[in-house]
Parts: structure tokens; C-alpha cells; sequence
């Protein structure tokens, strides 16, 4: 893996500086230059850190949309962004499967690193020195960083499921680490939120030395831009990590552990009012800045457009989640039909209006469909029940899509909970990730045009081919990889 990403950033570099590589890029702050003012040069690591993670969500978007059913990606020119995915996902070098991989663990790495720079700067009781670090504030940075790897390898093995991902890092960026299973992964993760939470709760300042932009702030009583906020930021990642876990075999323990996270977050009864509550990444159409590429402006979103089967969800045409991201008249867009590959749709979502439309890491309204499913799966169903009205009024309005009103039996709920998962958090980049993990694929295959052109639904995202030949190259250390040549998807 490592290999993949040393080879990735040579070839950015020969290609920035035509073919001369004496050239620093003033954008990218390395160790060395950072140690002429630590504090500041390790502010700017930590703030890069965040900065590459909103890089790579809107990425993360238009991929998982496509697996998910919950968009087309109608790039005119090449129709291989439907087939890749929808088509040909077994193949190493099909068209997204990449997706979640080098971006995730490129990022894994500059958290690392900006890490061990952290504990090379000598500890002071002097603030504001440009040469050393108050204790607790090093204990903020280590918090905010652990909690950010944790994020992005939680993307990684949304991404690849049963076929694991690589949780080690080391100083020797070309050495290559085993593949653990997808339960090691999440086991993994959580201890980093766990270990990320005590670094937190060791910072006794009021403020963190770096800056933390607007999104932590986004309609909350206690910004997430400050050690008590980000500790229940911290808190909301561990409740989506223990959620999935326990639909992954772990059952009522790892429940029970999201619904204690859930208690140190700022969930509350979802209103209209509370429903987007949370941490947000932000972004600018500013020279030098990054925009919201996915959004319906953007050089992405402006090729997305709405998979119809999210169209035929019952009653979902009079749903207020449905209006104000999917219908033509709140979007705004003419009835413009579009066909690639075999495949067509009419009209394009409008989930982010332009190309500073923050997106979400996580807000309340999930925040309460994982309390509802926790709930359920410890045995609290008339709790489970109530959450997922109360989401369905709040978010879905007077006359919300429904499958099973009240749910009777685990099949029915899990039904319910998909259904209004779809539509609270349509392109957040979690309907394929949950379908998997209750063994409900197949009810994303059924559209007769995608029937009809071959498509089905990816199991998990291959490993791309760099991955699985820098693997061979080195022997298959750990054996062949799920999805590599040599041992292929079943």
C-alpha cells in the first residue's frame, strides 16, 4: 500500500515541477521545514489533515452513490464511471475501484507523521512559544488527529467490507503491512476513537492551538471547534463505529456500547429545527481553496443524476426529504433527461445547492437513527419505534415515505430503518455501506435497465491493481489478498 502512495505523490511532484525535482511545494509543510516554528508548522500539519479528509468526502460521494443506487455518475465522455461500479466491480482496474483507498491512506499518513513531529517538539509550561508545546496541548492534537485516522480508515473498510484493510503505519513509508479482517478493522477503529478520547479529556485548555474551521460549529450548544465539543464528536463516531459493528456479528454488546456513546454526544428529539445539528467540512470557491465539487454546480455533481429506483421508493414523491434533494421543482433543474451505458434518468439531485454547501460528518438526524437501531437490537423496541417516527415526522414532514409504521419483527424493522436511512441521508455515503451489512444487496438490484445491462451489486470495492501488485512484488506477505488476481471475489 505504502508503495502505491510513495509512487502516487513522485509522479504529482515530476509533473508539478516538469520533470525538475529540486522544487518545494510551499503548500505542502514537511517535518523539516515545520521545526523552524513548531507550533506553528505542527498547527498547519493538524489543519492539513482535516483539510485533506474534506478533499476527500465529496470523492467518497459520487463513488458511493453510484454503488449505492443512489445516483448515476453520467460523465459524458465515458461511460465507464456506470459500468465500473455497477458492472465490471470485480475488476482491479475498473473504474472506482481505487475509491477509499490511496486518498484514505495517504491522509492516515500525514496524521502519522504529524504526530511524531508532536512528540519531537519539546513540552513547556511557557504558552505561546513558537519553539515548544504546553503538555495539553499536545493531548488536544493527538486527540484531534487519532479521531481523523479513525474517520478515514473507517471509510476505507466501509469500502472494501469482508475483504479487510491495512491498520498499521510505520516510519518506513514503502513497507508493506497485513491486511487484517474487517472485524480486526473495526475493533481497530474504536480502540483509536477510545484512545483519541482520553488524549481529549487531558486537554484542560478552552481552545485548541490550531485552527478548527466553521463546520464544527454548526448549530451546536458546545462547538465541536473547542476539546468539549470534539470530545462528543469523538463520542458520535464511536456510535456509528459500534452500530455497524454490532450488525456485523458483534450484536447486542456493541449496541449497548453505541447507545452509552450516543449518551456523551448532542443528540436530542429530532425537530426541524435540530435535524442538521452537527460537524460539517466546509468549503470555498475561493482561488487556492476547495469547493464542493459534488454538489449540483460542481464539476462532479453537475454529471449526477438521480438513480430511479430511488424515484419508485413507496410514497416517497410526497416526502419532504425527497422534495427538498431530489424533485425537479425544488432543484430547479428542467426535466432534462440523460442516458449512458445502457442506463437513464431524468433529473439530478440538489442535496448540495452550490459549491460552498458544507456537507455533513455527522448531524443529529443520524445521530437518532443509530439510537433507534441500537435500541432495537437490545431489546428497547418501543424506544426503537418512537426514534424512528420521530424521524420520520421531522424529517420526512406530514405525509413521509413508509414501509412498516409500526415494525413487529427484525425483518420489518430493518426494512423501516433502510427506508429512512435512504432518505435522511441520501448521498452521505451510507445506503450501499448499509444494505451490505444487514444482507439486504439485493434489494438495490432490481431496476430493469440495470437488469437488463448486466449491472449487479457490488459485494465490496476490489483492491486496486497498484495495491495487489506492490503485494505480489513483495511476496503476498499475509497471502493473496481478497480480490487480487489469484484469489477473486466469489
Amino acid at each position: 500500500m505504502k508503495r502505491i502512495l510513495a509512487s502516487l505523490v513522485t509522479a504529482v511532484v515530476v509533473t508539478a515541477a516538469g520533470c525538475k525535482l529540486d522544487l518545494t511545494n510551499p503548500n505542502s509543510p514537511t517535518p523539516a521545514g515545520a521545526k523552524a516554528n513548531p507550533r506553528a508548522g505542527s498547527s498547519r500539519m493538524v489543519v492539513g489533515v482535516m483539510a485533506t479528509y474534506r478533499v476527500n468526502r465529496t470523492d467518497q460521494i459520487r463513488a458511493l452513490g453510484s454503488f449505492g443506487r443512489e445516483t448515476y455518475y453520467m460523465f459524458i465522455t465515458d461511460g465507464r464511471f456506470i459500468t465500473g461500479p455497477l458492472r465490471d466491480w470485480r475488476q482491479n482496474n475498473a473504474f472506482d475501484v481505487g475509491t477509499q483507498w490511496a486518498g484514505r491512506y495517504g491522509n492516515y499518513r500525514n496524521a502519522y507523521a504529524a504526530l511524531q513531529f508532536i512528540d519531537s517538539v519539546p513540552t513547556t509550561t511557557v504558552r505561546g512559544l513558537p519553539t515548544a508545546l504546553l503538555a495539553e496541548e499536545k493531548e488536544g492534537a493527538r486527540g484531534v488527529l487519532q479521531t481523523f485516522i479513525a474517520l478515514d480508515l473507517l471509510h476505507a473498510i466501509e469500502a472494501r467490507g469482508s475483504i479487510g484493510a491495512v491498520v498499521d503505519m510505520s516510519p518506513d513509508p514503502i513497507a508493506i503491512h497485513p491486511i487484517v479482517s474487517e472485524d480486526s478493522v473495526y475493533k481497530w477503529i474504536s480502540a483509536e476513537l477510545d484512545s483519541a478520547l482520553v488524549h481529549l479529556t487531558a486537554d484542560t485548555m478552552s481552545a485548541f492551538y490550531f485552527p478548527m474551521y466553521t463546520g464544527f460549529s454548526s448549530g451546536l450548544a458546545t462547538s465541536a471547534a473547542t476539546p468539549t465539543g470534539f470530545r462528543q464528536f469523538n463520542r458520535a463516531i464511536k456510535a456509528r463505529v459500534e452500530t455497524k459493528r454490532g450488525s456485523l456479528g458483534c450484536g447486542a454488546p456493541c449496541y449497548t456500547t453505541a447507545l452509552t456513546a450516543l449518551t456523551g454526544t448532542w443528540i436530542a428529539a429530532p425537530t426541524a429545527g435540530n435535524l442538521s445539528a452537527g460537524v460539517y467540512s466546509v468549503y470555498a470557491s475561493a482561488a487556492g481553496d476547495f469547493s464542493n465539487n459534488a454538489s449540483l454546480a460542481g464539476s462532479l455533481g453537475s454529471d449526477l443524476f438521480v438513480h430511479p429506483s430511488i424515484d419508485s421508493l413507496p410514497g416517497v414523491t410526497a416526502d419532504s426529504r425527497y422534495i427538498r434533494k431530489l424533485a425537479v421543482a425544488t432543484c430547479g433543474q428542467p426535466n432534462d433527461p440523460r442516458s449512458e451505458a445502457g442506463v437513464a434518468s431524468d433529473h439530478q439531485p440538489c442535496t448540495y445547492t452550490s459549491t460552498t454547501t458544507p456537507i455533513p460528518i455527522i448531524r443529529n438526524e443520524e445521530l437518532v437513527l443509530l439510537r433507534a437501531e441500537a435500541e432495537w437490537f437490545t431489546t428497547q423496541t418501543a424506544a426503537a419505534n418512537t426514534d424512528l417516527a420521530a424521524v420520520r415526522t421531522a424529517s420526512g414532514g406530514a405525509t413521509p415515505s413508509v414501509r412498516h409504521p409500526t415494525p413487529a419483527v427484525d425483518s420489518e424493522f430493518v426494512s423501516e430503518l433502510l427506508l429512512q436511512r435512504t432518505l435522511s441521508l441520501y448521498q452521505e455515503g451510507q445506503r450501499w455501506v448499509d444494505h451490505r451489512r444487514f444482507n439486504r444487496l439485493a434489494d438495490l438490484g432490481g431496476l430493469p435497465q440495470d437488469v437488463s445491462g448486466g449491472f449487479t451489486v457490488a459485494k465490496v470495492i476490489p483492491l486496486p491493481n497498484q495495491e495487489c501488485d506492490s503485494r505480489a512484488r513483495a511476496g503476498n506477505p499475509g497471502g493473496i489478498p481478497l480480490s487480487c488476481p489469484g484469489n477473486p471475489i466469489p
